[in-house]
């Protein structure tokens, strides 16, 4: 390895190099992700001369790696979903040399927000912001109290010193209390400079504890002169320095480091190369979208920009795999043209998924919506791509039927589960194929996975098992959705109980004389596979579930307004919606909802023996 362990440096040495720009973070690093609680552990550890491990550096002195990569400052003032992303610094041109954090992003960045920064985070039982609020993410800066050590019995992280996040009007709360003192821990950079170690005591600390009235506290005396001394004058900061000016040397090292801990994603790399052929900040870009995506009420679902680059490939009609060559710069300057027809085309998409009732719990495969935005990416509709006119209500409901079912159908069936590559490889295939059709290839798709380990039909077996599906089963929504597709598309869908849930608590039921003397019926009634399955659960609008609550079915139903019928519910008008003839309801209501997937997806051995041939080929795996 070209490089060589270097002098340790002091923390507000490393500090200094943070502000200064002598320590910059590569772009192939991902986001800051430690919490509050590790960096309190972090500052714990320092304190009492806990080894960090070893920081690793990458010498950057090429101009082309300055010219060519994308580097970035450290965190200063974090804020959960708002600023999450490290500030682009420029090192084209004369820039000077620096050190690139290749190991140790989060400990030295923790440590800087510490010292130097804010770390803001939503308060309990409050609302999302659509734009960054200091109310409901109010900043704070880390505090030692520097009173007394830890309780031994409120100390789950076995920590000695007691190390807190405050905001400003926390710190003027405890002001008045007498047995804190909170002192804001970067302040120990501000405190007067002393010549020798031996003077800390006489000429920092006691005039500093004097004046707060702790000079008589042993404990304050220590934990100062610690906090003092470890930031200042102890060389903690060990790090080797890779000096290779190699790229590709630098990134083989980057991975082996980062392969223990949290799973380096190979896209954090790509990203790199990505943005060195992306005129513009294509990280900026990128996480715009993913941020849009996540926040936008329309939308809140979570994806990533291993996601986004995938969703980039597939839609230009790439290879799926995330290799270095599929980001070169022919590749990314076609993905870079392309790059506002692609990001309103992933938008429509999630706004679409939404209109199918999921959310981001019940879309429990990311990658199932990226053939769909192919699909409308490449589709077209009165001569532009489908994307522009599928959230159109008043056009093209068969086209979104068929979307929704193939959607629901590969949830149910987990087809993205495990190495997604085969597949999306095979749909990319079969919907260019198939795009002349006119509208989505649904059958054409069954066909080509049916005998494949990633078969869309469903045989009787796992139908019944779908019907005793739990109310809170994230795979409830697509049962429901695959058995009442005709429900009106332009409403806000909510699942909800037919008889209320809180009919069958042990004391509602123990009020029913009709169950007492019968254990029977009273144990059909208590079981959850019957009241809080699908066999008791159907899609209702707001003003629906509204108005129902916890009113009895039968009489909810007899309310002109609701506007429900037993057709709607796949009974009849002499199917008794009574309390009391639960078992017959529920009966009932299995087999015809049991009847309405058997018309709704397809079932195994329905197909032709030609259409159930297994083309090996296409059902290999891409490997990943």
């Amino acid at each position: 390895m070209a490089g060589r362990f270097e002098k340790a440096i002091t923390i507000r040495q490393a500090i200094r190099n943070i502000d200064d720009r002598t320590f910059l973070l590569p772009a192939i690093q991902r986001n800051f992700v430690w919490s509050t609680q590790q960096i309190c552990v972090l500052f714990d550890s320092l304190m009492r001369e806990y080894p960090i491990n070893t920081f690793m550096m990458w010498d950057v002195r090429s101009p082309e790696i300055k010219n060519k990569y994308r580097f970035y400052s450290f965190l200063t003032d974090y804020c959960q979903r708002f600023k999450e992303s490290n500030d682009y610094v420029p090192t084209q041109g004369d820039f000077k040399d620096f050190k690139a954090v290749i190991d140790g992003q989060q400990r030295l960045t923790s440590i800087y927000i510490g010292l130097k920064g804010t770390y803001a985070y939503k308060q309990p039982r409050v609302w999302w912001p659509n734009a960054r609020n200091d109310e409901v993410l109010p900043p704070r800066r880390l505090y030692l109290d520097l009173a007394k050590a830890v309780d031994g019995e409120d100390n789950e992280s076995m920590a000695q010193y007691h190390f807190r996040f405050l905001t400003e009007k926390q710190v003027a709360a405890y002001s008045g209390d007498p047995t804190s003192h909170w002192f804001e821990v970067g302040k120990v950079l501000s405190l007067p400079d002393v010549r020798s170690v031996d003077e800390i005591p006489f000429e920092v600390v006691f005039p500093y504890l004097a004046q707060h009235g702790f000079e008589s506290n042993a404990f304050s005396r220590k934990a100062l002169t610690r906090l003092y001394y470890l930031v200042r004058h102890e060389e903690v900061i060990n790090f080797y320095n890779e000096e290779s000016q190699d790229i590709d040397h630098v990134l083989d090292v980057f991975i082996r480091t980062n392969s223990g801990g949290t799973p380096l994603a190979f896209s954090d790399l790509l990203m790199s190369i990505a943005i060195a052929n992306w005129e513009g900040d294509a990280r900026k870009d990128i996480d715009e979208l993913v941020t849009e995506v996540r926040q936008s009420s329309e939308m809140q679902f979570s994806i990533g920009r291993d996601w986004v680059l995938k969703a980039c490939l597939m839609l230009i009609g790439a290879d799926v795999r995330f290799r270095v060559k599929n980001f070169d710069s022919d590749q990314v300057s076609v993905i870079q043209q392309h790059w506002p027809e692609i990001r309103a085309c992933v938008v429509a998409t999630f706004k679409l998924l939404r209109k199918f009732g999921l959310n981001d719990q019940s879309l429990r495969a990311k990658n199932a919506a990226i053939p769909l935005a192919f699909y409308l990416y490449r589709q077209s509709f009165r001569g532009k791509s489908l994307y522009l006119s599928i959230n159109n209500i008043n056009y093209l409901r068969e086209e979104r039927l068929a979307l929704s079912r193939w959607l629901h159908m590969v949830l149910l069936r987990g087809v993205f589960g495990g190495q997604a590559d085969g597949v999306l490889t095979k749909m990319q295939r079969l919907l260019t194929q198939h795009l002349d059709k006119g509208i989505f290839p649904l059958s054409e798709i069954i066909a080509a996975f049916t005998a494949t380990n990633k078969d869309l039909r469903f045989d009787e077996a796992y139908l019944r098992g779908l019907i005793d599906i739990q109310y809170e089963d994230s795979r409830c929504r697509s049962v429901l959705s695959l058995l009442f597709p005709e429900i009106n598309e332009n409403l806000q869908l909510d699942i909800d109980h037919l008889h209320p849930k809180s009919a069958f608590t042990k004391a509602a039921l123990g009020q029913q004389n009709f169950l007492k003397d019968n254990p029977e019926s009273l144990a059909y009634y208590q079981n959850p596979v019957n009241w809080n399955s699908i066999a008791n659960l159907h899609l209702l609008h707001a003003s629906q579930n509204r108005s129902k609550k916890d009113i009895p079915l039968i009489e909810w139903m007899a309310e002109k307004q609701t506007g429900f019928k037993p057709a709607d519910l796949l009974l009849s008008d002499e199917d008794s919606l009574h309390f009391g003839d639960f078992q017959a309801f529920c009966e009932q209501r299995r087999q015809a909802l049991l009847q309405r997937l058997r018309q709704n997806v397809v079932i195994s051995g329905t197909l032709s023996p030609a259409e159930e041939v297994l083309d090996e080929e296409d059902d290999a795996e891409v490997p990943g």
